[in-house]
């Protein structure tokens, strides 16, 4: 079976909802979403996340990987790219990166994204 990749507006589209997501949330570096605040009562879609996670709340509401999504996967990939790290797991475990530099790192793919959606117009 062979996938096709997700235009890049769609794939900009996810990356600014996994924006929203952190913004609105909270982040948590180390894990899809806050295991604490899930064990306390919060909705898994209401507790601080990844980057994995929140790319996963913004395509299918749950934090958790459900799977069979390219969608999730070509995120992934384009947010990778613009990290400069070898995976975005060794980007958010790398001392510093907290919740500021996630959304500066989401809001440079999304713009990426969308000049080239524009360039290829």
């Amino acid at each position: 079976m062979t996938m096709t990749k997700a235009p890049e507006v769609l794939l900009a589209d996810v990356v600014d909802k996994a924006y929203d997501v952190i913004d609105a949330n909270g982040y948590c570096k180390t894990y899809l979403y806050d295991t604490k605040q899930a064990a306390g009562g919060t909705s898994l879609k209401d507790c601080r996340v990844d980057l994995f996670g929140a790319i996963n709340i913004a395509v299918h509401g749950t934090p958790r990987w459900v799977g069979g999504s390219n969608l999730v996967a070509d995120t992934e990939k384009a947010v990778t790219t613009d990290c400069g790290a070898v995976s975005l797991a060794a980007w958010m475990t790398q001392k510093g990166h907290n919740k500021r530099e996630a959304l500066a790192l989401l809001k440079r793919t999304s713009a990426r994204l969308r000049l080239q959606a524009v360039t290829k117009a």
